[in-house]
Protein backbone atom coordinates (compact mmCIF):
# COMPACT_ATOMS: atom_id res chain seq x y z
CA UNK A 1 0.00 0.00 0.00
CA UNK A 2 3.02 2.24 1.02
CA UNK A 3 4.69 1.51 -2.59
CA UNK A 4 0.97 2.42 -4.33
CA UNK A 5 0.59 5.41 -2.25
CA UNK A 6 4.27 6.73 -3.84
CA UNK A 7 3.74 5.50 -6.99
CA UNK A 8 0.42 7.53 -7.11
CA UNK A 9 1.76 10.57 -5.53
CA UNK A 10 4.30 10.44 -8.23
CA UNK A 11 2.02 10.56 -10.96
CA UNK A 12 -0.17 13.20 -9.61
CA UNK A 13 2.38 15.19 -9.11
CA UNK A 14 3.94 14.69 -12.86
CA UNK A 15 0.42 15.32 -13.88
CA UNK A 16 0.15 18.52 -12.03
CA UNK A 17 3.80 19.76 -13.21
CA UNK A 18 2.75 18.97 -16.67
CA UNK A 19 -1.12 20.05 -16.80
CA UNK A 20 -0.90 23.29 -14.77
CA UNK A 21 2.53 24.77 -13.71
CA UNK A 22 4.64 24.18 -16.41
CA UNK A 23 1.69 26.65 -18.68
CA UNK A 24 1.52 28.27 -15.56
CA UNK A 25 4.68 29.49 -15.01
CA UNK A 26 5.11 30.38 -19.01
CA UNK A 27 1.99 32.45 -18.99
CA UNK A 28 3.10 34.44 -16.06
CA UNK A 29 7.18 34.87 -17.85
CA UNK A 30 4.81 36.37 -20.86
CA UNK A 31 2.72 38.50 -18.80
CA UNK A 32 5.95 39.88 -17.34
CA UNK A 33 7.66 40.37 -20.27
CA UNK A 34 4.64 41.90 -21.93
CA UNK A 35 4.09 44.42 -19.10
CA UNK A 36 7.98 45.34 -19.66
CA UNK A 37 8.43 45.97 -23.50
CA UNK A 38 4.38 47.05 -24.35
CA UNK A 39 3.11 48.17 -27.73
CA UNK A 40 6.46 50.51 -28.49
CA UNK A 41 9.19 48.12 -27.63
CA UNK A 42 7.46 44.99 -28.36
CA UNK A 43 11.16 43.45 -29.16
CA UNK A 44 13.65 44.63 -27.36
CA UNK A 45 14.93 42.03 -25.98
CA UNK A 46 18.07 44.17 -24.34
CA UNK A 47 15.09 46.54 -22.54
CA UNK A 48 13.90 43.01 -21.04
CA UNK A 49 17.69 41.58 -20.27
CA UNK A 50 18.60 45.15 -18.60
CA UNK A 51 15.25 45.35 -16.46
CA UNK A 52 16.25 41.65 -14.98
CA UNK A 53 19.86 42.62 -14.49
CA UNK A 54 18.76 45.62 -12.51
CA UNK A 55 16.06 43.36 -10.34
CA UNK A 56 19.03 40.55 -9.82
CA UNK A 57 21.42 43.33 -8.95
CA UNK A 58 19.05 44.17 -5.75
CA UNK A 59 20.30 43.65 -2.35
CA UNK A 60 17.26 41.74 -1.74
CA UNK A 61 17.63 39.25 -4.34
CA UNK A 62 21.08 38.44 -2.97
CA UNK A 63 19.25 36.70 0.14
CA UNK A 64 18.40 32.94 0.82
CA UNK A 65 14.87 33.62 2.51
CA UNK A 66 13.87 36.11 -0.20
CA UNK A 67 14.68 33.89 -3.06
CA UNK A 68 12.78 31.31 -1.49
CA UNK A 69 9.80 32.93 -1.15
CA UNK A 70 10.11 34.67 -4.79
CA UNK A 71 9.73 30.95 -6.00
CA UNK A 72 7.16 30.43 -3.47
CA UNK A 73 5.10 33.18 -4.60
CA UNK A 74 5.95 31.98 -8.70
CA UNK A 75 4.55 28.55 -7.95
CA UNK A 76 1.70 29.79 -6.06
CA UNK A 77 0.94 32.12 -8.47
CA UNK A 78 1.16 29.33 -11.31
CA UNK A 79 -1.10 27.02 -9.33
CA UNK A 80 -3.49 29.43 -8.94
CA UNK A 81 -3.70 30.29 -12.91
CA UNK A 82 -4.06 26.56 -13.55
CA UNK A 83 -6.74 26.22 -11.03
CA UNK A 84 -8.64 29.03 -13.29
CA UNK A 85 -7.74 27.80 -16.07
CA UNK A 86 -9.12 24.30 -15.11
CA UNK A 87 -12.40 25.83 -14.14
CA UNK A 88 -12.79 27.95 -17.09
CA UNK A 89 -12.23 24.94 -19.28
CA UNK A 90 -14.80 23.41 -18.14
CA UNK A 91 -16.75 26.70 -18.41
CA UNK A 92 -15.85 26.39 -22.34
CA UNK A 93 -16.76 22.55 -22.44
CA UNK A 94 -20.36 23.57 -21.36
CA UNK A 95 -20.41 26.50 -23.35
CA UNK A 96 -19.75 23.99 -26.89
CA UNK A 97 -22.06 21.30 -25.55
CA UNK A 98 -24.79 24.04 -24.55
CA UNK A 99 -28.09 23.88 -26.02
CA UNK A 100 -28.63 27.73 -25.92
CA UNK A 101 -28.51 29.88 -27.62
CA UNK A 102 -31.40 28.84 -29.99
CA UNK A 103 -31.02 30.94 -32.78
CA UNK A 104 -27.49 29.43 -33.46
CA UNK A 105 -29.09 26.16 -33.15
CA UNK A 106 -31.52 27.21 -35.56
CA UNK A 107 -29.64 28.50 -38.32
CA UNK A 108 -27.29 25.29 -38.27
CA UNK A 109 -30.56 23.40 -38.32
CA UNK A 110 -31.87 25.58 -41.41
CA UNK A 111 -28.18 24.79 -42.91
CA UNK A 112 -29.05 21.03 -42.61
CA UNK A 113 -32.15 21.04 -43.37
CA UNK A 114 -31.30 22.68 -46.96
CA UNK A 115 -27.78 20.25 -47.29
CA UNK A 116 -30.37 17.64 -47.00
CA UNK A 117 -32.95 18.63 -49.66
CA UNK A 118 -30.10 19.24 -52.00
CA UNK A 119 -28.78 15.77 -51.19
CA UNK A 120 -32.38 14.45 -51.39
CA UNK A 121 -32.67 15.99 -55.30
CA UNK A 122 -29.12 14.12 -56.16
CA UNK A 123 -30.37 10.91 -54.79
CA UNK A 124 -33.64 11.28 -57.10
CA UNK A 125 -31.14 12.03 -60.30
CA UNK A 126 -28.92 9.48 -59.57
CA UNK A 127 -32.02 7.27 -59.55
CA UNK A 128 -33.49 8.75 -62.88
CA UNK A 129 -29.92 8.41 -64.17
CA UNK A 130 -29.50 4.64 -63.38
CA UNK A 131 -28.25 2.43 -66.59
CA UNK A 132 -26.82 5.86 -68.41
CA UNK A 133 -24.07 7.36 -69.39
CA UNK A 134 -24.63 9.94 -66.76
CA UNK A 135 -24.85 7.45 -63.99
CA UNK A 136 -21.26 7.67 -62.51
CA UNK A 137 -21.52 11.73 -62.44
CA UNK A 138 -25.01 11.85 -61.00
CA UNK A 139 -24.17 8.73 -57.96
CA UNK A 140 -20.89 11.19 -57.32
CA UNK A 141 -22.75 14.21 -57.20
CA UNK A 142 -24.90 12.81 -54.62
CA UNK A 143 -21.88 11.57 -52.53
CA UNK A 144 -20.61 15.01 -52.51
CA UNK A 145 -24.20 16.28 -51.03
CA UNK A 146 -24.38 13.87 -48.94
CA UNK A 147 -20.25 14.50 -47.21
CA UNK A 148 -21.72 18.63 -47.11
CA UNK A 149 -24.58 17.56 -44.98
CA UNK A 150 -22.62 15.41 -42.88
CA UNK A 151 -19.87 18.07 -42.73
CA UNK A 152 -22.95 20.26 -41.10
CA UNK A 153 -23.97 17.39 -38.59
CA UNK A 154 -24.54 13.56 -38.99
CA UNK A 155 -28.22 13.75 -37.63
CA UNK A 156 -30.36 17.19 -37.39
CA UNK A 157 -28.53 19.79 -35.20
CA UNK A 158 -30.18 20.15 -31.86
CA UNK A 159 -26.76 22.44 -30.53
CA UNK A 160 -25.78 25.82 -31.77
CA UNK A 161 -22.18 24.71 -32.21
CA UNK A 162 -20.62 22.10 -34.10
CA UNK A 163 -18.81 20.11 -31.34
CA UNK A 164 -22.27 19.26 -29.31
CA UNK A 165 -23.79 18.33 -32.29
CA UNK A 166 -21.59 15.79 -33.06
CA UNK A 167 -21.34 13.95 -29.39
CA UNK A 168 -25.64 14.40 -29.63
CA UNK A 169 -25.16 12.63 -32.82
CA UNK A 170 -24.40 8.95 -31.41
CA UNK A 171 -27.70 9.37 -28.83
CA UNK A 172 -29.84 9.77 -32.21
CA UNK A 173 -28.31 7.26 -34.39
CA UNK A 174 -28.10 4.87 -31.87
CA UNK A 175 -32.21 5.75 -30.94
CA UNK A 176 -32.74 5.70 -34.67
CA UNK A 177 -30.93 2.25 -35.20
CA UNK A 178 -31.50 0.42 -31.95
CA UNK A 179 -34.68 2.40 -30.24
CA UNK A 180 -31.96 2.28 -27.35
CA UNK A 181 -32.19 5.07 -24.85
CA UNK A 182 -28.19 6.10 -24.43
CA UNK A 183 -28.67 7.91 -21.84
CA UNK A 184 -30.13 5.10 -19.26
CA UNK A 185 -27.78 2.30 -21.08
CA UNK A 186 -24.15 3.77 -21.44
CA UNK A 187 -23.80 3.71 -17.08
CA UNK A 188 -24.65 -0.32 -17.20
CA UNK A 189 -23.01 -0.69 -20.86
CA UNK A 190 -19.72 0.68 -19.51
CA UNK A 191 -19.63 -1.73 -16.47
CA UNK A 192 -19.66 -4.74 -19.31
CA UNK A 193 -17.14 -3.21 -21.73
CA UNK A 194 -13.48 -4.34 -21.45
CA UNK A 195 -10.70 -2.67 -19.51
CA UNK A 196 -8.74 -1.70 -23.13
CA UNK A 197 -12.18 -0.62 -24.49
CA UNK A 198 -12.89 1.61 -21.36
CA UNK A 199 -9.31 2.78 -21.33
CA UNK A 200 -9.96 4.18 -25.36
CA UNK A 201 -12.73 5.92 -24.73
CA UNK A 202 -11.84 7.48 -21.06
CA UNK A 203 -8.38 8.45 -23.48
CA UNK A 204 -10.31 10.49 -26.01
CA UNK A 205 -12.91 12.05 -23.64
CA UNK A 206 -9.00 13.26 -21.81
CA UNK A 207 -8.27 14.75 -24.81
CA UNK A 208 -11.58 16.63 -25.13
CA UNK A 209 -11.02 17.85 -21.74
CA UNK A 210 -7.03 19.12 -22.80
CA UNK A 211 -8.55 20.73 -25.67
CA UNK A 212 -11.31 22.91 -23.84
CA UNK A 213 -8.31 23.75 -20.76
CA UNK A 214 -6.25 24.75 -23.82
CA UNK A 215 -8.72 27.32 -25.12
CA UNK A 216 -8.79 28.78 -21.60
CA UNK A 217 -4.73 28.96 -21.51
CA UNK A 218 -5.19 30.86 -24.82
CA UNK A 219 -7.68 33.45 -23.24
CA UNK A 220 -4.64 34.19 -20.92
CA UNK A 221 -2.49 35.22 -23.88
CA UNK A 222 -5.07 37.04 -25.38
CA UNK A 223 -5.59 39.04 -22.04
CA UNK A 224 -2.07 39.85 -21.88
CA UNK A 225 -2.07 40.97 -25.72
CA UNK A 226 -3.91 44.34 -24.46
CA UNK A 227 -0.43 45.41 -23.26
CA UNK A 228 1.96 43.33 -25.46
CA UNK A 229 0.46 42.46 -29.12
CA UNK A 230 2.91 39.27 -29.42
CA UNK A 231 1.21 37.50 -26.87
CA UNK A 232 -1.92 38.16 -28.56
CA UNK A 233 -0.98 36.62 -31.84
CA UNK A 234 0.13 33.32 -29.42
CA UNK A 235 -3.39 32.84 -28.23
CA UNK A 236 -4.95 32.94 -31.65
CA UNK A 237 -3.07 30.50 -32.66
CA UNK A 238 -3.16 28.67 -29.14
CA UNK A 239 -7.17 29.04 -29.59
CA UNK A 240 -7.23 27.79 -33.25
CA UNK A 241 -5.13 24.73 -32.22
CA UNK A 242 -7.14 23.91 -28.94
CA UNK A 243 -10.17 24.48 -31.95
CA UNK A 244 -8.98 21.34 -33.99
CA UNK A 245 -8.05 19.41 -31.50
CA UNK A 246 -11.21 19.44 -29.38
CA UNK A 247 -12.88 18.50 -32.92
CA UNK A 248 -10.48 15.41 -33.53
CA UNK A 249 -10.94 14.77 -29.60
CA UNK A 250 -14.46 14.59 -30.29
CA UNK A 251 -14.86 12.70 -33.24
CA UNK A 252 -12.69 9.58 -31.34
CA UNK A 253 -14.74 10.22 -28.62
CA UNK A 254 -18.35 9.93 -30.31
CA UNK A 255 -17.03 6.71 -32.52
CA UNK A 256 -15.96 5.17 -29.97
CA UNK A 257 -18.95 5.77 -28.08
CA UNK A 258 -21.27 4.48 -30.66
CA UNK A 259 -19.01 1.28 -31.76
CA UNK A 260 -19.38 -0.03 -27.94
CA UNK A 261 -22.74 -0.12 -28.57
CA UNK A 262 -22.36 -1.58 -31.95
CA UNK A 263 -19.85 -3.98 -30.64
CA UNK A 264 -21.25 -4.65 -27.04
CA UNK A 265 -24.65 -4.25 -26.97
CA UNK A 266 -25.33 -7.78 -27.23
CA UNK A 267 -23.46 -8.06 -24.12
CA UNK A 268 -25.70 -5.31 -22.37
CA UNK A 269 -28.46 -7.64 -23.82
CA UNK A 270 -27.41 -10.82 -22.49
CA UNK A 271 -25.95 -9.32 -18.85
CA UNK A 272 -29.91 -8.06 -17.96
CA UNK A 273 -31.37 -11.25 -19.07
CA UNK A 274 -32.76 -10.09 -22.34
CA UNK A 275 -32.10 -12.67 -24.93
CA UNK A 276 -30.68 -11.56 -28.33
CA UNK A 277 -29.37 -14.19 -30.33
CA UNK A 278 -27.99 -11.87 -33.73
CA UNK A 279 -26.95 -8.44 -33.81
CA UNK A 280 -28.55 -5.73 -31.82
CA UNK A 281 -32.30 -5.08 -33.15
CA UNK A 282 -34.99 -2.16 -32.32
CA UNK A 283 -37.14 -5.05 -30.82
CA UNK A 284 -34.02 -5.90 -28.11
CA UNK A 285 -33.17 -1.97 -27.90
CA UNK A 286 -36.46 -1.40 -27.57
CA UNK A 287 -36.85 -3.88 -24.06
CA UNK A 288 -33.79 -2.76 -22.52
CA UNK A 289 -35.01 0.68 -23.04
CA UNK A 290 -38.25 -0.27 -21.16
CA UNK A 291 -35.92 -1.98 -18.29
CA UNK A 292 -33.68 0.51 -18.06
CA UNK A 293 -35.88 3.16 -18.16
CA UNK A 294 -38.19 1.47 -15.11
CA UNK A 295 -41.82 3.57 -16.53
CA UNK A 296 -39.54 6.64 -15.98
Amino acid sequence: MTKFLEALGGKLAERWLALLLGPGVLLLSVAVAGVTLGHRHWHDTGLLLTRLDRLSAQPAMRSTGTLVLFLVGVLAASAGLGLAVTALGAAVERLWLATRPRRLTARRRLRWDCAQERFHQALLAAARAEGTAEAPAAAARARGFNARRNRIGLAPPTHPFWLGDRIAAVDTRIWETYRLDLTSAWPRLWLTLPEDVRAEIGTARGRLATATRLVAWAVGYLAVGAVWWPSAVAGVVTATTAWWRARAAAVAFAELAESAVDLHGRGLAESLGIPCAGTLTEDVGAEITALLRKGT
